[in-house]
């Protein structure tokens, strides 16, 4: 299949690899042009291990392109992933002028069927808002906007995205939901689902999985900041804690508290979120309250 990626960051520079070494035809957009010429010349922009390898097969078997130039790169797909970023804003709420920046370029682009996908972590609504954009220069019938969120841990995104626990993909469009399962069919030949259900399901889904996590972790620090004070080793109860298969032994490791790219901004725009509809999410409220007391609690111990 032939697939444009629309940013060539952490999520887009993997998602359009790996689809590149099942032997789609890939070109992955890129406004940085001194970035764009570093990829073209051989050069991985990012360290994932297992990607250069992948990087460099793709790029020698002309699977694996690299341009500036949107307009080319959409004239030459049927699927277009917008893997852009979504920074927090001051009031946490996800921010989403790059998507919907590239969605009223595309207006302008599309002249045959897309199937336009939201593969960046977005607000419940935002495939909508997207296909707004888009029906304020296109006929309804060139295009459907597709949410299929990533699921991909640093350190081992490439082995995540190429052997998938489980595959998400939000459409109501039986045409898009055909091309959809087409492209991730040779991902799940072991057996491990593709879940299809409406698109603001599948931008929750994220949400709340990343939210959950995050949870998991700042109830852990609670529980071995308990554990000092009446005298427990929170090692030993984390080890019999995770032997209950009904909890597992993942993401229960006490320490100073969650960080990285995606679980402080997650769980800001999924409260975000929940004001927006007036509704008061108490628990991952005190997840990031406990978040935030976290951070001291190390230093005070040293």
């Amino acid at each position: 299949m032939n697939i444009a990626v629309v940013g060539t960051g952490y999520v887009g520079l993997v998602t359009g690899t790996c689809f590149a070494e099942t032997g789609n035809h890939v070109i992955c957009v890129d406004i940085d042009a001194a970035k764009v010429e570093r990829m073209k010349n051989g050069e991985v922009p990012i360290f994932e291990p297992g990607l250069e390898l992948l990087f460099e097969r793709n790029t020698k078997q002309k699977r694996l392109f690299f341009t500036t130039d949107l307009a080319d790169a959409v004239n030459q797909s049927d699927i277009i992933f917008l893997a852009l970023p979504t920074p927090p804003g001051e009031d946490g709420s996800a921010d989403l002028s790059y998507i919907l920046n590239v969605a009223d370029k595309l207006g302008d682009i599309i002249t045959s069927y897309k199937v336009i996908i939201d593969k960046s972590t977005v607000p419940v609504g935002t495939a909508e808002r997207v296909s707004s954009v888009l029906s304020n220069k296109l006929d309804q019938s060139l295009f459907d906007v597709v949410s299929n969120p990533e699921f991909l841990r640093e350190g081992v995104a490439v082995d995540d995205f190429l052997k998938p626990d489980r595959v998400v993909i939000g459409t109501n469009s039986e045409r898009a939901r055909k091309l959809m399962r087409q492209l991730y069919d040779p991902f799940v030949r072991q057996g491990n689902p593709i879940y299809f259900m409406d698109e603001r399901s599948a931008e929750m889904t994220k949400y709340a999985a990343n939210s959950y996590l995050a949870t998991r972790i700042s109830f852990m620090n609670e529980i071995a900041n308990l554990c000092e004070k009446v005298g427990a080793n929170v090692d030993n109860v984390r080890m019999g804690m995770g032997s209950d298969s009904r909890i597992g032994k993942r993401f229960l490791f006490p320490g100073v508290g969650y960080g990285g790219s995606c679980f402080p901004k997650d769980v800001q725009a999924l409260v975000h979120t929940a004001n927006e509809y007036n509704y008061d999410f108490k628990i991952l409220k005190s997840v990031m309250n406990v978040n935030t007391g976290q951070k001291t609690v190390l230093s005070k111990n040293i």
